[in-house]
């Protein structure tokens, strides 16, 4: 599969932060959360339409936090903290925007949709036809982003080697779950090295 309209190729980097890595061990370590870096940058490296981010946000007392309403996760990207930096040698530089998400105590947000569903509407607006996500989690926020935006309408594809996943099971999230269910809403998932590919095709 190649991809076409570059011009209209979006790449959306998700929650690529300390707290989901292992470098924050008592927050929310997603195993190989540091080895997409690389794999990450050298999409950064390509000349998109634009590069966003999303960014957990969290006060110390969210809903999802152990002890709170709803008691999943462990404490993890709060506001301010080591674990809401992005990961180390991360262009972050190469972005466009920073999205921040689950800043509310009392709203869980997986997606940069959920959070910012104006996003939606600037895509469309910049005649946006194909998105490429990745980042962390792969089954979790980086899945929900990338389902909300094929519902929307758009070609999506999720960058799998610049992704990194984990199993949820109080939370009902699996990887092979999410796999399947993004398959079966016509997302791709594709190596960086097939999505570079593409990309010299026609550059």
């Amino acid at each position: 599969m190649r991809i076409t309209n570059w011009d209209r190729t979006v790449l959306l980097v998700v929650d690529a932060q300390c707290g989901f890595s292992e470098l924050c061990p008592q927050e929310l370590p997603v195993p190989g959360g540091l080895a997409i870096v690389p794999a990450i940058n050298r999409l950064l490296d390509l000349n998109w339409a634009r590069v966003d981010a999303s960014q957990d946000w969290h006060p110390p007392d969210h809903c999802s936090f152990y002890g709170q309403r709803d008691n999943l996760y462990p404490p993890h990207c709060v506001q301010e903290s080591r674990g809401a930096e992005f990961l180390p040698g991360l262009r972050s530089d190469r972005f466009h925007t920073i999205w921040r998400k689950g800043f509310l105590r009392d709203r869980d947000a997986y997606a940069i949709t959920a959070q910012h569903p104006e996003y939606v509407g600037l895509l469309q607006a910049a005649h946006i036809e194909n998105v490429v996500v990745c980042g962390l989690a792969k089954n979790i926020c980086v899945f929900y982003t990338a389902r909300d935006l094929r519902k929307a309408g758009f070609h999506v594809i999720i960058a799998d080697d610049a992704s990194a996943g984990i199993d949820v099971p109080a939370a009902g999230l699996y990887q092979e779950q999410a796999r399947r269910e993004a398959e079966q809403l016509g997302i791709l998932y594709l190596n960086t090295a097939d999505i570079i590919a593409s990309y010299l095709a026609q550059h």
